[in-house]
């Protein structure tokens, strides 16, 4: 990794992490409030939500979605439009010459996914271990 590549990696990981912690807290609060309070909340889970970064997610994934909707806006297509899409999909996937252009990247990928987890685990075990200490009471006052 460059000097600058390096100086990036950092906030990419933590806002990685602290979406994907946000989305998890997000969905967690759904199933308790849909299972009625059956489901207790995972210790360190629960935890505050960025709104704002979640409506841009949310943006993003629309995005995606309208790409890959095919026949002016459908979003169930043909068969051979999602067959077509399936072989464009495989031969990128096959073509050497992209592979052997992308392999240097797979390590730092790698190196990425492993530190957005560690710091997915920080944030949980550290809001678990204030839960306990502080009681949930008392959290959701100091941090909301």
């Amino acid at each position: 990794t460059s000097k600058t590549g390096a100086f990036l990696k950092l906030p990419l990981i933590n806002e990685l992490a602290e979406s994907i912690d946000g989305m998890a807290s997000t969905q967690e609060a759904n199933l308790i409030r849909a299972s009625g309070g059956m489901v207790r909340p995972l210790p360190g889970g629960n935890g505050p939500v960025n709104t704002k970064r979640m409506e841009e997610m949310s943006e993003v994934f629309d995005v995606i979605k309208s790409a890959f909707m095919v026949g002016g806006g459908s979003s169930s297509s043909s068969p051979q439009e999602q067959l077509k899409l399936l072989r464009e999909l495989i031969g990128l996937l096959t073509d050497e010459q992209l592979r052997d252009l992308a392999m240097p990247l797979l390590p730092e990928l790698g190196s990425v996914v492993r530190n957005v987890a560690v710091e997915i685990l920080e944030i949980r075990s550290s809001r678990a271990i204030r839960d306990v200490i502080l009681g949930r009471e008392n959290r959701n006052r100091l941090y909301t």
